[in-house]
């Protein structure tokens, strides 16, 4: 009996966390959705600011110090986003694992590495590993504004343009779709310059329009390459976002589904030991007759 007890108390133990998990599991959903949401609403106007790029450098070489490539590099700076919370996979694995081995490398290769991390569980990983970090940042959450964004923007300007940085480097999960998310690295500065598509199409319109900017593109290039940094960042923010709450809602499935296997496979356990049991109990009274008998 007492075997049966504690199988007992397992199914009912997993059944309890069961409904955790399905419920962290919808909720998570929902918050993917959102988020998913606000990265595709995004899409058109990062499309738009790009195509506006292309237009004011022309295909050609801008000098600016956002876009001027250092001939080199010997400080790099990296930004690492992370969640603050886990149960989400290897969500928050695979990115300080990218951000690592980044780390290694530019140390290897005699550059000094910078490193502002985003999220409790990055930190806490890099504490663990005795990995150094220079900025923590802990207020970053599944909804992130474009304030915040643009005030690391700022900073790693600022940084950038007075020379205590030569690149800006982000490992951060990429949203490619509801399916594939992905940790990747991400050049933030100095700023790629938007490529010109080989389309002969394309490269007819672009020899036949002819736009006239107020005023002069270099005028509002010095306004709109720091706006696109800091837009850039908003929109990695967003895709991290994402891909948490999606990692978290495929995680949370796997649980919900795992625990639903064990019920059963306990659920069946219990029901055998119970029945052998009585059965038990059956052939002893049937023997205590017979041998009254």
């Amino acid at each position: 009996m007492a075997g049966l007890k504690d199988i007992k108390k397992k199914i009912t133990s997993i059944s309890n966390t069961r409904k955790i998990t399905r419920t962290m599991e919808m909720v998570a959903a929902a918050k993917s959705k959102q988020t998913i949401d606000r990265v595709e609403a995004s899409t058109p106007y990062s499309s738009k600011l790009t195509e506006l790029l292309e237009s004011l450098t022309g295909g050609q070489n801008v000098d600016h110090f956002l876009v001027r490539e250092r001939e080199k590099v010997e400080r790099s700076a990296l930004l690492v986003v992370t969640a603050n919370r886990g149960l989400c996979g290897g969500y928050n694995t695979n990115v300080a694992n990218l951000a690592e081995k980044w780390i290694r490398a530019e140390q290897a290769e005699g550059r000094e590495a910078r490193v502002l991390m985003v999220g409790k569980k990055g930190i806490s990983r890099f504490r663990f590993r005795k990995v150094g970090v220079d900025e923590k940042r802990t207020d970053i959450e599944d909804k992130p504004s474009f304030s915040q964004a643009a005030e690391i923007g700022e900073s790693f300007i600022e940084s950038f343009r007075k020379g205590e940085v030569d690149r800006v480097m982000v490992a951060v999960t990429r949203y490619h779709s509801a399916v594939v998310q992905k940790a990747d690295l991400f050049q933030l500065l100095p700023i790629v310059p938007p490529e010109t598509g080989d389309d002969a199409g394309d490269e007819a319109t672009r020899q036949t329009t002819d736009f006239i900017f107020e005023p002069d593109p270099v005028r509002i290039l010095e306004d709109l390459l720091p706006f696109s940094v800091k837009h850039t960042l908003y929109r990695l923010l967003l895709e991290a976002a994402a891909g948490e709450q999606i990692a978290r809602r495929v995680a949370m499935k796997l649980a919900t589904d795992n625990a639903g296997e064990l019920t059963r496979f306990y659920t069946g356990k219990y029901n055998r030991e119970r029945q052998a049991s009585i059965t038990q109990q059956i052939m002893e009274i049937v023997g205590g007759a017979e041998a009254l008998d």
